[in-house]
This record gives structure tokens, C-alpha cells and sequence, in this order.
């Protein structure tokens, strides 16, 4: 999917017509570093390699990583997974991680990540969408889930569970 905007910006108290392009696909294995310098903007160190391993799990029938890139860089990603509801007809799509970098933000990146998120979703039978955002992220992370058509809806408890060694 390609897209293509017209920002207005100032420069030197001027208003100036930029136009800003970029393109979503799903990620594959040659992205996998630039998706790890992705994911240390959302405060996690997970090496290319661990990208990888992830992204083979998310080769699945109701899982995608889309990435956003423009003709210089990888831009944005975001991984999705769907799960069946047990108590209602239809899945739970879920966006599991989105990062877009600092400097392509309010470009449209994020929107068009998640529209491709939630288009999948549709395909693969999904009756809602849900994120998680941490609380510290009010200020951006909620905003813009809020502009996407996103609401609070509940609370989620959390409880981290000891990692069993495999070997």
C-alpha cells in the first residue's frame, strides 16, 4: 500500500508544502535490524536475531508484522495477532507492537500501520481491535490510539510469571 501526504510545516517563518511518501508491507528476515532499532524506541533491547525468531512465530494464518518504509528507510512497524473469542462469535485482533521513529511521526506512518492492521483483521474474521499502552504513554501513544477510533474499555491485570529454562 502506498501512500503519499502533503505536510504543512514552517521553515525560517514560512509555511511550506512537503510531500511525505511511504509504503506498508509485511516484514520479512532483511528487516529484522532495522525493526530492532524500532523496538529500542519503545524501551526494549531485542537484537536482530530475536526479530527474527519472532517474526517466524508471526508466519502464521492469523499474525503479521507490516512495516513502513519510505525510499530511504524502514520507517514504522507494527506486529498483529488474532485469537478466537470463546465467548462471543469472531476473533480479538491485536495490535502487540508499533513503533514508528521519532522523526517520521505525525506523517500519517502510525495510521497507515494500523489501517493495514485492521484490514487484516477484517480478512481473518476479527469483531474488535485492542491495543495496550502503558500509562506513561498519555501523551502520545493514547492520543494518537484515540484519533485511530480506539477507546479505554477496561482494565487489565498483569502478573509476570517465572520463565522456565528450556534445554
Amino acid at each position: 500500500m502506498q501512500v503519499m501526504r502533503i505536510l504543512q510545516v514552517r521553515d525560517h517563518g514560512c509555511l511550506v508544502n512537503i510531500i511525505v511518501q511511504h509504503h506498508i508491507r509485511e516484514a520479512c528476515s532483511d528487516d529484522a535490524e532495522a525493526i530492532a532499532r524500532l523496538v529500542r524506541i519503545l524501551g526494549y533491547e531485542l537484537g536482530p536475531a530475536c526479530v527474527t525468531e519472532r517474526m517466524a512465530v508471526y508466519q502464521s494464518e492469523f499474525s503479521r508484522v507490516f512495516i513502513a518504509a519510505n525510499p530511504i528507510d524502514l520507517i514504522g512497524f507494527l506486529s498483529f495477532h488474532a485469537i478466537p473469542l470463546f465467548h462471543e462469535v469472531g476473533m480479538l485482533g491485536r495490535i502487540t507492537a508499533m513503533a514508528v521513529a521519532p522523526h517520521h511521526q505525525r506523517e500519517g506512518v502510525g495510521s497507515s500501520l494500523v489501517h493495514a492492521a485492521e484490514n487484516f483483521a477484517v480478512t481473518v474474521g476479527c469483531a474488535r481491535m485492542e491495543v495496550t499502552s502503558g500509562d506513561k504513554r498519555e501523551q502520545d501513544a493514547h492520543r494518537f490510539y484515540i484519533a485511530q477510533g480506539y477507546h479505554s474499555d477496561c482494565r487489565r491485570f498483569l502478573k509476570h510469571l517465572p520463565t522456565i529454562k528450556q534445554g
